[in-house]
């Protein structure tokens, strides 16, 4: 499944098993979950600012808020996909080093 996932020539294969295992019922449901996508996006913008105070990193914030600000210009402004993927691939980006030392932390004491 993952590998079918990283393939773009499968996606017409994860909508036919998504439809099989019932997720085409979300589909009357789409705007609800296109905004709650949107509200996830803040969120995590808003996650790393609060995290901000606790590693003082200002390039790890500084990479949610650019990201987070491409996915709505993707979104709304320059109508691009790439754009958009781009934006949540920097939000990752940002995630996994605040992870990282969290792990390390815990480890460590």
């Amino acid at each position: 499944m993952v590998a079918a996932a990283a393939c773009p020539v499968c996606f017409p294969k994860l909508a036919l098993i998504g439809a099989l295992v019932g997720l085409g019922a979300f589909g009357a449901y789409e705007t609800q979950l296109f905004l709650f996508a949107q509200a996830l996006v803040v969120i995590a913008v808003l996650g790393h600012v609060v995290s901000y105070r606790r590693h003082g990193n200002r390039w790890l914030v500084a990479a949610a808020v650019v990201s987070g600000c491409a996915v709505f210009v993707g979104l709304y402004w320059a109508r691009s996909e790439l754009l958009i993927y781009a934006g949540f691939a920097g939000l990752i980006g940002a995630a996994v080093p605040e992870l990282w030392m969290r792990f390390k932390h815990a480890r460590a004491g």
